[in-house]
């Protein structure tokens, strides 16, 4: 069953990216007409079987364990969520590249064996820190999704080379507006995640685990900045956005760099 899951989960995910790559060519006609199933159908049902998948994956080894390529797929899986209740154009470049993305992690996921990976406590407080995390990380690479994508169309509309994209571009206000919403709250989410981490953990900064608090304290910092001068100040721009590509790196080194070390280096 469970691979009978992986390959409909990895056609629902290839066939909504293909749908969307094509639309790139089509008019705002044609598009209009292409219909809700064809448009939000199949990713719906692509981000409904990825979820199925997460839990069948965590229950083979009794929700043990959570390792890199699990929580690599859940991050993926949240991703996919969030763009699709958007539902409006200002994340349609990036559906794409997400789907594609989220079909990787799936199949990452099933060949990555479930024993890897940390031991997950049934204490409630350390579950409570796991989801507040993976969600706060989810938002927050997706508003870095955003911050690329809010790059590449300054550019391009700078250049005036968007050419046959004209039509299928997003406003340009109305990706920077989502981009400052997504790191308001992902910033608000990592802080409670890390904060509940020193309430329900031993030692954050044992060994082990300091590099990941101390990144993710930085990273904390970073887009606490960016929300305060943009609140404040109004500031906005390429520097701006640019900071939260170099904030969700050192995120990413936090938490994935330590669970490439154990999960794959170590278990070799």
């Amino acid at each position: 069953m469970l691979m009978t899951l992986l390959i409909v989960t990895l056609v629902l995910y290839l066939a909504s990216a293909w749908m969307f790559l094509r639309q790139v060519a089509q008019t705002p006609e044609t598009l209009v007409a292409s219909g809700f199933l064809k448009r939000f159908g199949l990713p719906l049902l692509a981000v409904l079987a990825h979820g199925t998948m997460i839990f069948f994956q965590l229950e083979r080894d009794h929700f043990d364990h959570l390792n890199m390529a699990s929580s690599l797929s859940i991050v993926a899986w949240l991703l996919a969520a969030l763009t699709l209740l958007r539902g409006k154009s200002a994340g349609m470049l990036l559906r794409p590249v997400i789907y594609l993305f989220s079909a990787f992690t799936v199949l990452l996921m099933i060949l990555a064996p479930v024993d890897w990976g940390a031991t997950l406590s049934p204490q409630r407080g350390l579950v409570i820190h796991i989801v507040l995390s993976l969600l706060a990380y989810g938002v927050l690479l997706l508003a870095t999704l955003y911050a690329i994508q809010l790059l590449y169309l300054t550019k391009i509309l700078k250049q005036r080379r968007a050419g046959v994209l004209s039509h299928y571009l997003p406003p340009l206000m109305s990706v920077e507006h989502y981009f400052f919403r997504l790191v308001s709250a992902g910033t608000i989410l990592l802080a409670i995640a890390i904060l509940t981490g020193f309430v329900f953990l031993d030692n954050m900064f044992a060994q082990g685990q300091a590099h990941k608090t101390i990144l993710s304290l930085i990273a904390l910092a970073i887009y606490a900045v960016i929300v305060i001068l943009h609140k404040v100040r109004g500031v906005r721009g390429r520097v701006i956005v640019i900071s939260s590509v170099v904030a969700s790196a050192i995120l990413t080194l936090g938490y994935f760099g330590s669970r490439f070390v154990k999960d794959v280096l170590l278990s070799v």
